[in-house]
């Protein structure tokens, strides 16, 4: 070890010690696994109460076929495609719309009474009663924008007990009223009157005693929460399926909204394809009886006309004629009937009071684009309408609506004009035709073209009825078989397991957090400790030779004696070894190793607690010891063995005032071959006083007498004391301090060395904090020469067990 190079520190190297290695983080895990433990613990207990306390939530999935006339979803009823009631165009996008609507939710909301709910309230969690509550409430005064609550108790099967009444303008004493109620009786509440009634669910075992919280929500703000649940989506952008999905910690809560959802939008859509069916069946039956009362006056005049002028048959010419005059005569009328039908659709169309009605779909007039427009305006009519529910009139999409409503009635207008334009040019070209035959037919009695005249009109009138009744059956088969716009492909369902929370990745969280803590916690006090953390930290930065380590004890009051003669305890160990290492730090080879000088960087680095147990260690084994306390200004050896104040110590044999040295040195009470030399009293210059030659023959004399002469010195950053008095030492012992000196004091101490301040100096670090990861006693030494000791046997304490050692560990880390 004497000949051990003395070389510099380097940054790099300081700064690759410095590093943490996933065997520091290991070494700092297993020291510490005690925290680990706790914390792991009560992370997990915090994830299992989470557990136990969270209501679990379960999914429920429903899937149906919405009939898009573009991909070719809209395949039933298809042999009545040709009538005008099963020419309406559908898109899927647009019915997810109205499945997510306003309207569809309070509808759902009011079909499932989902206004009120009913809550068993519980030690730990409440317990939802949907569909099987063992009481039902009926409120009699309510409306639909009222919210409250309040707490029903069930005494027996008779009775309940009704208290907390809480709703936003109830006064303190309406809200702590009880009141005592029978089942089925009307009983007036500060919430108004009410009804109870026992279910089928009702167990006297277990209902009985318990509290059910009940509630009351508004209808709007229900059907809101109910729809930010639901979610409605198409499931393939090349299909017309859309599955409606929702989650609840009541499956079948979420199986009966599913369900009824789609019920209620089903029903909607055959609701309105009958709304047309019905305004177009009125439009029918008017034109019937109308018709009807025309062809009776009809049938009635040709039996009148036949019976007064006794009308025979013409000869086959004049009927050749007369029917060629008819055949004319019937195109002209059935010309002007579609004339007439025309007209009067298009003053339909003009008339304001009419502006936002649907179209009657009787408009057979021979012409494919009207009819094709009209149904196209009916469609836009329908979805205007359905917009208007869940918004205003000044909702852009309702003005762009009503722009082009106004733009295809005036383009059915225009169009009906034209028309109309080209069957009166039509009917003109008739009726030149039927004057010809007229005139033919000029020799024909009066009577007889009176008759045929009036059975004529009887012909246009019976085909006209003939008409509107195949019309009137078409419009009844189209009521009757109104289908939905959907087909159901699955009911609601889902797995009977939850989908949260889920237990394993909850509780693998728990046990990543509750390691995560501790590890946190000592990584970053770790990082932010900048004091001496262990012997890698002292040998990274200082080259000095490195003599040994003493462990950490608690302070128990005893005294500065630690070491035993027979004791085999880890801290007389540790000086045994101290005393075997001091071999090795040989000064020259003709003179011997006498003095020891201590000293350290501040007061509390142990300086003195480390020289008095290496001076008793030293005793015991048979050789003269004397130490001398040096520190002069806070003589701190003098103060713990009570002499503080002693008259007849160095400084009075410094000052001359003690001649004779036999009269400082004192025999001490630590042991019998260990002598002491005390500071005395505390001199107004003590650097001076080092200097004195008289401590140099006074050093002499004693190296005479003593085989170690230990110098308790002060500490060398504070004052030049130290180094004054290294002259005298043979041997500098620099005391560092594991988790009291900072780590930024390291490279003074490697100047004091590499600058050779102190005479042969090596360093010592105290206070070390070990591992079971050693030899036999709790932690292990291996120092730069490659010697180390193990003990098989250790003294054993006389607390013992896993709790005594928590408590001790715990009690060192405070």
């Amino acid at each position: 070890m004497a000949n051990q190079q003395n070389t510099p520190v380097q940054p790099d190297d300081q700064s690759a010690d410095d590093m943490i290695s996933l065997s520091d983080i290991i070494h700092m895990v297993l020291i510490n696994w005690y925290w680990f433990a706790l914390s792991i613990v009560i992370a997990l207990s915090c994830a299992a109460f989470y557990l136990v306390v969270t209501h679990k939530v379960y999914s429920r999935t429903a899937t149906i076929l919405v009939k898009d006339t573009r991909k070719g979803g809209d395949v039933d009823l298809g042999a009545f495609s040709d009538l005008a009631g099963f020419q309406s165009r559908r898109n899927v996008d647009n019915e997810v719309f109205i499945l997510q609507s306003n309207r569809m939710m309070l509808e759902v909301v009011k079909r499932l009474d989902l206004m009120k709910s009913y809550t068993r309230l519980g030690f730990l969690k409440d317990e939802d009663l949907y569909g099987h509550s063992p009481i039902s409430v009926d409120f009699i005064n309510d409306n639909d924008k009222q919210q409250f609550s309040f707490k029903a108790k069930l005494i027996d099967s008779q009775k309940l007990l009704l208290s907390e009444f809480e709703e936003r303008i109830l006064s303190d004493e309406e809200k702590d009223q009880k009141i005592e109620a029978r089942y089925g009786d009307t009983i007036n509440t500060p919430l108004g009157k009410m009804v109870f009634t026992k279910t089928f669910f009702m167990d006297p075992e277990k209902d009985f005693g318990a509290n059910i919280a009940i509630r009351k929500g508004n209808l709007q703000l229900t059907a809101t929460a109910y729809r930010r649940a639901v979610k409605s989506a198409v499931a393939n952008k090349d299909a017309s399926i859309v599955q409606i999905s929702m989650e609840d910690i009541v499956p079948k809560r979420a199986e009966d909204v599913i369900n009824t959802l789609i019920n209620a939008y089903n029903d909607d859509a055959i609701a309105d394809k009958r709304r047309i069916s019905v305004t177009t069946g009125d439009f029918i039956n008017q034109r019937l009886a109308v018709i009807s009362e025309e062809l009776s006056n009809v049938d009635r005049g040709i039996a009148k006309l036949k019976k007064e002028n006794r009308m025979v048959d013409l000869t086959s010419e004049a009927s050749r004629n007369i029917t060629e005059s008819s055949r004319y005569k019937a195109e002209g009328l059935t010309v002007e009937n579609q004339i007439n039908v025309s007209e009067f659709i298009r003053n339909y169309l003009t008339d304001p009071a009419k502006a936002g009605e649907l179209i009657p779909m009787v408009a057979d007039i021979n012409n494919s684009s009207i009819s094709k427009q009209i149904s196209e305006y009916n469609a836009v009519i329908l979805q205007r309408e359905k917009l208007l529910e869940n918004s205003s009139k000044n909702n852009p999409v309702i003005q762009d609506m009503d722009n082009m409503l106004a733009a295809v009635r005036r383009s059915i207008i225009s169009s009906l004009s034209s028309h109309i334009s080209t069957l009166k040019i039509q009917l003109s070209k008739i009726q030149q035709e039927e004057t010809v035959a007229n005139r033919r037919i000029s020799d024909i009695p009066s009577q007889e073209k009176v008759i045929l005249s009036i059975m004529r009109q009887q012909k246009i009138k019976e085909e006209l009825f003939l008409y509107l009744l195949n019309k009137q059956e078409e419009n009844q088969l189209n009521h009757a078989v109104a289908e939905s716009n959907s087909r159901i492909i699955d009911m609601a369902y889902g797995s009977p397991r939850p989908v949260s929370p889920k237990p394993m990745m909850i509780l693998f969280v728990a046990l990543v957090i509750g390691f995560a803590i501790p590890f946190g916690i000592f990584f970053l006090g770790n990082m932010l400790n900048t004091s001496i953390r262990d012997r890698k930290d002292v040998e990274s930065q200082v080259n000095a030779p490195f003599l040994g380590e003493i462990p950490y004890i608690s302070s128990d009051g005893s005294g500065i004696q630690v070491v035993r003669e027979s004791g085999r305890d880890p801290l007389s160990e540790a000086f045994r070894i101290l005393r075997s290492n001091m071999a090795f730090m040989n000064v020259t080879n003709d003179k011997k190793m006498q003095v020891l000088l201590f000293t350290s960087s501040e007061p509390t680095m142990g300086k003195t607690f480390v020289a008095s147990n290496l001076g008793i260690t030293l005793a015991i084994a048979r050789k003269k010891v004397l130490i001398i306390d040096l520190d002069l200004r806070r003589y701190a050896f003098s103060s713990q063995n009570g002499e503080a104040n002693c008259r007849t110590g160095i400084t009075s044999y410094l000052a001359g005032n003690i001649t004779d040295m036999e009269q400082i040195i004192k025999k001490s009470k630590l042991h019998k071959n260990l002598d002491v030399i005390y500071a005395g009293i505390q001199p107004p210059n003590p650097a001076e006083m080092l200097l004195s030659k008289r401590i140099e023959e006074l050093m002499g004399e004693l190296r005479k007498r003593y085989d170690y002469i230990i110098i308790d010195s002060t500490p060398s950053m504070s004052v030049a004391d130290a180094m004054i008095t290294d002259r005298l030492a043979d041997l500098c012992i620099y005391v560092l301090r594991q988790g009291v000196q900072d780590r930024r004091q390291l490279p003074d101490v490697e100047r004091l060395y590499q600058e050779k301040k102190f005479h042969n100096m090596c360093v010592i670090l105290n206070g070390s904090l070990h591992t079971k990861h050693g030899y036999g006693y709790g932690y292990g030494y291996g120092y730069g020469y490659g010697y180390g000791y193990g003990y098989g046997e250790e003294e054993q304490d006389t607390k013992t067990g896993f709790w005594a050692n928590l408590k001790r560990r715990i009690k060192k880390h405070l």
